[in-house]
């Protein structure tokens, strides 16, 4: 075989190869890679909002408008990950991140108050309790994707086992006993 020849041979045996292996994927897999670009794509969205703040001049006239357009890009984000399918090994992150979008929007709306108009401590202060409490929220997302259980006095942990009865591997067996397996969910709530 020349070498052109190797080289169409060894282009074409990749491509089948890569084409059956993206056609093997389950539902669960494809659910998984897309939860896991989500959470990176919010991840990059959140440094680059903390990069843009702490980069803003505050003696820039500007400087509150600026701040307040992050913050609004930073509450869809939030929004969006509320919105997220969650794979079901990762459930317990959906409450989170309800809350931390709820907080979000919260803080936010707390920020336009403050700034828009004649600055009102008040308001920037809840604003600031209600943003520490949506970011407390996504750190502990983060421990949970990464499989660790957040240690806080104000974090509550339930741990409960789930019988999973595989009524297809049932039929399939053509067996009468029932086939389960048992899983632990963890549930992490923040009070």
């Amino acid at each position: 075989m020349n070498s052109k020849n190797k080289c169409k041979y060894i282009i074409g045996t990749l491509t089948t190869v890569l084409c059956l292996t993206a056609c093997g994927h389950t539902n669960e897999e494809k659910e998984l890679a897309d939860f896991s670009s989500s959470i990176s794509s919010f991840t990059a969205s959140i440094q680059d909002a903390n990069q843009q703040i702490n980069e803003l001049d505050v003696n820039d006239a500007n400087a509150s408008q600026e701040l307040l357009s992050i913050l609004d890009g930073l509450d869809e984000k939030f929004k969006e990950l509320a919105d997220l399918s969650v794979p079901e090994q990762y459930q317990s992150i959906e409450t989170l991140a309800d809350e931390a979008s709820e907080n979000m929007t919260n803080a936010v709306s707390y920020f336009h108050s403050a700034y828009e108009g004649a600055f009102d401590e008040q308001d920037a202060d809840v604003a600031y309790q209600y943003y520490t409490r949506a970011m407390v929220r996504i750190e502990y997302i983060g421990y949970v994707l990464v499989g660790e259980i957040p240690e806080n006095d104000h974090v509550k942990v339930q741990e409960q086992e789930l019988n999973d009865t595989r009524f297809i591997d049932k039929i399939l067996d053509n067996n009468d006993e029932e086939q389960s397996t048992s899983e632990m969910t963890t549930t992490i709530s923040v009070e």
